[in-house]
């Protein structure tokens, strides 16, 4: 038994195939799933696990696939290239190509599969002891798509006893990523030569001498792409995945699903998420110019543009992450256009409430929420900083998000009132009401006794440990926040 205590590092990519079902012209790595060729896709999830060496297996048009793959810059893992000249046999033959190459366990997966990296670190935190293979399943039969074309498992004990796509009995599918000892290269050279080249009949070899396990992936996604229909169910599936769990209700059921619509077009072009995030400031910048001119119509068109400024926002990031752009860079340029945006507006209506002759008190307490809001983003920024771990206001952690006391009970409720996609719905219904200036009274209240103390108080302990003085125990623990404030 091997101790394999070594990080593991190296991945096998099988991508030799033609795809003929997915009927696209193309081959198949390269077929582009919300704008990313499924080969970069499974790069990107392997460099996001922590793999560093990718040896890729190409067959069917083998030059093309490189020189696209080559092209995309962003991809951080190193790339290996194999050859199978047999690419039309079973594919336990690209198996066997890397066998002289990796001496050390390693992950193995498949171009044309769709999974999220916590597969992999999942497989890689049970390494140790590993023999013979890892197979990463599924439990959850019911939930799987196209399940006649699934490969299946019998499995006993945590052990295969069988694998094959017409078992009669099993409990779990195949998922198509394992952790792979080299005992997998001797399985594949016995089955290949007694007449079974598939993948699946080397597992089996493994699985008869009791060296192949199954690791249970929960509730982590995964899907095979083999036909257009399959294609269709992953978009659905990645598009469902840009929500986040601190949506607020606005968000959930009526920003969420415009900008996603929207991502799911934007991914097709060469916009970039941080393109994305300059329009929602330029935007933001228009609402601000027609709140600064006073009256019924630039209120109502500000107070639309708002908030469809609100409902863009939520597209730079869900491009980012479904094109595997995500970056502490671009978290900076959206938070700090969401912020120069946020300030400008409250700046427009300052000037249009102004011009328009309204009561003194909604100036005044425009007034201070303008300072309120800009000493909050300042708070914000300074925690950011100090952090080093994110650009995102989402990163900023609050005492009261875990607190059992009342008033942390009463922060939680009153942090939904808070959040861009609530506020900038409010902004909308005032304008329609012809009620505009009263979201000044809103942000003076609102910043001067929620927003200005919950991000001063959290950025304390962080300068504290700035200048070197102890730092005092929090209240409450602390979570991530669950609100934009930016």
């Amino acid at each position: 038994m091997s101790d394999h205590r070594r990080p593991i590092l190296n991945a096998l990519v099988l991508a030799a195939g033609n795809g003929k079902r997915l009927k696209t012209g193309a081959p198949k790595p390269l077929h582009r799933l919300l704008g990313v060729p499924l080969l970069a896709r499974t790069l990107f999830t392997l460099e996001r696990a922590g793999v560093t060496d990718a040896y890729i297996v190409l067959g069917y048009e083998a030059e093309r696939i490189r020189s696209e793959i080559e092209r995309i810059d962003r991809i951080g893992i190193r790339i290996h290239w194999l050859y199978n000249p047999e690419w039309r046999q079973p594919n336990g033959l690209s198996v066997l190509t890397a066998e002289s190459v990796l001496r050390e366990p390693f992950i193995l997966t498949m171009a044309d599969h769709l999974f999220d990296p916590a597969v992999v670190t999942t497989l890689l935190q049970r390494a140790h002891g590993l023999e013979g293979i890892d197979l990463a399943v599924d439990y959850d039969i019911d939930g799987v798509f196209d399940l006649d074309d699934a490969t299946k498992v019998h499995v006993a004990s945590e052990r295969i006893v069988a694998i094959g796509k017409s078992l009669p009995r099993y409990q779990a599918i195949d998922t198509g990523v394992f952790l792979a000892s080299p005992a997998l290269f001797g399985a594949m050279r016995e089955a290949s030569a007694g007449g079974k080249a598939s993948l699946s009949d080397g597992v089996q070899r493994l699985a008869d001498a009791g060296l192949a396990r199954v690791t249970d992936i929960g509730d982590l996604m995964w899907q095979d792409i083999d036909t257009p229909e399959a294609v269709a169910e992953a978009e659905r599936v990645l598009l469902a995945g840009v929500r986040k769990s601190t949506d607020g209700p606005v968000a959930r059921y009526l920003n969420r699903p415009v900008s996603a619509a929207l991502s799911r077009q934007l991914v097709k072009t060469s916009i970039t998420p941080n393109q994305i995030s300059v329009a929602t400031l330029v935007i933001g910048l228009l609402s601000a110019g027609l709140a600064a001119t006073g009256g019924y119509l630039p209120f109502l068109f500000s107070g639309i543009l708002f908030q469809f400024a609100s409902i863009l926002d939520g597209a730079d990031g869900e491009v980012a992450k479904l094109t595997f752009r995500t970056s502490r860079r671009g978290e900076w340029i959206d938070t700090v256009c969401d912020q120069v945006s946020y300030v400008a507006f409250l700046v427009g209506l300052l000037v249009g409430v102004h011009h328009s002759a309204l009561p003194a008190f909604y100036f005044r307490l425009g007034v201070l929420g303008l300072i309120a809001a800009s000493l909050s983003m300042l708070n914000i920024s300074m925690y950011l900083i100090r952090q080093r771990e994110s650009g995102s206001a989402l990163a900023v952690r609050y005492g009261f998000q875990r607190g059992t006391g009342p008033l942390s009970r009463i922060l939680r409720v009153v942090q939904y009132f808070g959040k861009r996609d609530l506020m900038a719905f409010l902004v909308l219904l005032l304008a329609m009401a012809g009620q505009l200036p009263l979201a000044l009274a809103l942000f003076g209240v609102g910043g001067t006794f929620l927003l200005l103390p919950a991000t001063t108080l959290v950025n304390l302990p962080s300068l504290r440990r700035s200048i070197g003085r102890p730092q005092l125990a929090p209240a409450a623990p602390v979570i991530q926040a669950q609100q934009d404030l930016a």
